[in-house]
């Protein structure tokens, strides 16, 4: 190969002049490559260099195609991608407007349900124990004690009862969301069921409280000196009924040792159920009780302690009593607060791998 001196181009050495600038070669020109008088422009090349124009127009027009058909692939490759990603995100996006759609639902019509128990509005998601929940709807109860039985009845269980039908009707339930939706489906009728529970079992609370209440009275009557009055006669026999062998006791410090032990080591619920439920009646001072016989010694109706621990029994039992009347309700609830976390789980993972924010 011949390089040009003028412009670098690399010729056939049967070029006489440069195919690119068209600079003589020195030596190369002979008589039958001389342009003819009057001629202008670079003399015909010889058939080696047409060789070599057409070898290089065949392989751009083949690096032509190549990278024509690269091209194509990639933009088809391209287009692909992005209709797939367009409809995956098209697809998660439905199912994070489902879940959109539930949780609108929940706070509608789930969320109505507990600010009717609560007597207020209220967010669950503020509840991390029991005994918040427990606090709360105890809460509403002192507002309205003698008509909150009936306000669960006529005015919260109607709420859960459009809650589970609501959430009954949802269609087109995604996959993900089927089994955590069912769970949390079937609570529903938990809620309910311990509501209806604890509706019935507060009527009762008034006649606890009536019962305890005329402990007191009787008991300030006997130790004030009435034992042989109608409403000592009546408080004597309730002790001898409550507390039995107190006869046998050596004095009241053994009285208030035993109830010490019953209502503060043992559960007073169990105590005080029995005592109001076998003992209470006697308190009756109109009743079969009479001033006429006196059983007890002296030494116990001179020692009043016995009022404050029966007080104090009271008090814990009904506290007791409270927990227990809401077992079933406080156990829903914390069944429900799991099941609603497993919706909102599934949608933290759609939208997350959705890239949404």
């Amino acid at each position: 190969m011949v390089k040009c001196p003028r412009c670098g181009h690399e010729n056939l050495p049967s070029f006489p002049t440069c195919s690119r600038c068209g600079t003589p070669f020195a030596g190369a020109v002979g008589p039958a490559t001389q342009l003819p008088p009057g001629s202008r422009g670079i003399p015909q090349p010889p058939d080696e260099y047409n060789s070599l124009m057409a070898s290089r127009a065949a392989a751009s027009k083949k690096n032509r195609a190549i990278f024509g058909g690269i091209f194509f692939v990639a933009a088809i490759a391209v287009m692909y991608f992005w209709w797939t990603g367009r409809k995956s995100s098209s697809a998660q996006q439905e199912k994070l407007n489902f879940f959109e759609r539930w949780a609108e639902l929940e706070k509608r019509e789930t969320g109505a349900f507990f600010n009717c128990v609560m007597a207020s509005e209220v967010d669950m998601n503020l509840f991390n124990t029991a005994d918040q929940v427990q606090q709360r709807v105890e809460s509403a109860y002192f507002t309205q004690q003698k008509t909150f039985s009936e306000h669960l009845t006529t005015d919260c269980v109607p709420k859960i009862e459009r809650a589970r039908s609501a959430f009954a009707a949802l269609k087109e339930v995604p996959a993900e969301f089927a089994p955590p939706l069912a769970k949390y489906q079937d609570v529903l009728p938990q809620l309910q069921n311990g509501i209806e529970e604890y509706a019935e079992k507060i009527k009762g609370r008034q006649g606890v409280k009536d019962v305890d209440q005329t402990i007191q009275e009787m008991g300030m009557a006997w130790h004030s000196g009435g034992r042989s009055a109608p409403e000592g006669a009546a408080y004597e026999r309730f002790l001898l009924c409550a507390i039995p062998g107190i006869g046998k006791m050596k004095d009241p410090q053994a009285v208030l040792e035993l109830m010490a032990d019953a209502c503060f080591k043992k559960d007073p619920v169990v105590f005080m159920d029995r005592v109001r439920k076998d003992c209470g009646p006697l308190l009756d001072a109109q009743g079969k009780a009479s001033g006429k016989a006196v059983k007890l010694p002296s030494k116990f109706a001179e020692d009043d302690r016995d009022l404050q621990a029966w007080e104090s029994c009271s008090k814990r039992s009904r506290k007791g009593k409270k927990a227990i009347d809401l077992a079933s309700f406080l156990k829903s609830v914390g069944d429900y607060m799991e099941a609603r976390t497993g919706v909102v789980k599934v949608a933290r993972e759609i939208r997350g791998s959705s890239g949404t924010k």
